[in-house]
């Protein structure tokens, strides 16, 4: 028993970054298991009271772990942890057919991952309001994020790992004797798995979330980059480039460490997440700049998803937008009336407000054309 709690405590001081949870995670279910088997040779002379010594002792490890994700997850201001703090986000999120595909490794349809995704995008960005998203907001070390993916498997291994002792230490021994478990055992494995599995969730939800607002931060703030850079096609690319760098860090690091599923979870999806931030920057009263400067950026996403070989089909809205904020208003009507809408009617409020001011219409002429897309979208009226 003490040897338990000597090695659990020696891996709670070793908690310090990637190594230090490979330690933890390593150490923790050696003493456990070590003590399980104990118990189970034992048997019927001996084992239930050897059997103490776990069921005493995954309560510790259960703490330890929980300081250890105390230590390495990211607090306010980063939005991802104000995110995933809102329990309707949270809830949201785990209503996903991706997120149930990574967990559950439940199979859905190209059609359905895609609609989560947009769905997704849709969600995060509405929550954002017309607020930009500042530096403070983002966890721009990259080790601080390849150590919670590896907290996160690491967290996922030791909790299936532990949820096998019960029928382990109950497995008949080589003399045909097997051990009767206490429901506290029992309980106290269950108890001891869920806090694991939980801290792993948490863990990979932060994650995904971290790189959707990145996608918000840097092309978000890219126009005021632009005229830092000075403008220019290079200029054009300066927010899509920083946002790639840190997706392409992060694969980097982090690729080697998550299993497949959860690491599909919190890559896939990101062209329609760069979509949407392009979009909501777009709908500013800055609206999309030049077009040859927002072509070069939609072309350096285009390369980063390419080099992360992620499909770029999640682009597809960005393209649409880009074209919508190109035409008259007198062109939107006419494709809403024959195609349907494209857009939500708030995308297209903002676009209008865009092509007025970069085609200088007046009051009358806006109110004009607002009741006409009013009239074309199905509504009584429309208002800015």
């Amino acid at each position: 028993m003490a040897n338990v709690y000597y090695c659990i405590c020696v891996c709670v001081r070793s908690v310090r970054g990637a190594r230090g949870v490979c330690v933890f995670a390593a150490r923790a279910w050696e003493a456990v298991a070590e003590c399980a088997a104990g118990a189970r040779r034992c048997g019927a002379c001996g084992g239930g009271a050897a059997l103490r010594a776990p069921a005493h002792a995954l309560p510790a490890l259960a703490a330890a772990a929980r300081a250890a994700h105390a230590r390495l997850q990211p607090l306010l201001p980063a939005r991802a942890a104000r995110w995933l703090a809102d329990d309707d986000i949270v809830r949201f999120l785990r209503s996903l057919p991706n997120y149930r595909a990574a967990l559950e490794h439940s199979a859905h349809t190209p059609q359905e991952l895609k609609q989560a995704y947009e769905r997704e995008a849709e969600i995060l960005g509405s929550s954002l309001g017309d607020g930009e998203v500042s530096r403070r907001e983002i966890v721009s070390d990259i080790n601080v994020l390849a150590d919670l993916a590896l907290l996160c498997e690491s967290m996922d291994w030791l909790s299936e790992n532990i949820k096998t002792l019960p029928s382990f230490v109950s497995a008949p021994t080589s003399a045909g004797t097997s051990l009767k478990l206490t429901e506290k055992f029992i309980s106290e494995v269950s108890s001891a798995a869920a806090v694991l599995e939980d801290i792993s969730q948490k863990c990979l939800l932060f994650l995904h979330l971290e790189l959707r607002i990145e996608c918000f931060h840097y092309l978000g703030q890219e126009e005021r980059d632009e005229a830092a850079e000075g403008g220019g096609a290079e200029g054009g690319e300066g927010g899509a480039a920083r946002l790639a760098h840190a997706l392409l860090a992060f694969h980097e690091r982090a690729a080697a460490v998550l299993a497949p599923p959860r690491r599909a979870y919190i890559m896939n999806g990101l062209g329609e997440m760069m979509s949407a931030a392009v979009v909501w920057r777009w709908q500013s009263d800055r609206g999309a700049g030049e077009t040859g400067a927002a072509g070069a950026r939609l072309a350096a996403l285009r390369h980063c998803l390419a080099a992360l070989q992620l499909p770029h089909d999640g682009l597809h809205a960005a393209h649409a937008y880009l074209h919508l904020l190109a035409c008259t208003p007198e062109e939107i009507i006419t494709c809403v009336r024959e195609k349907g809408p494209q857009f939500s009617e708030l995308e297209y409020l903002n676009a209008f407000k865009v092509i007025g001011a970069r085609r200088g219409l007046s009051a009358a002429d806006m109110r004009t054309h607002l009741q006409r897309l009013a009239h074309a979208l199905g509504h009584v009226g429309v208002t800015v």
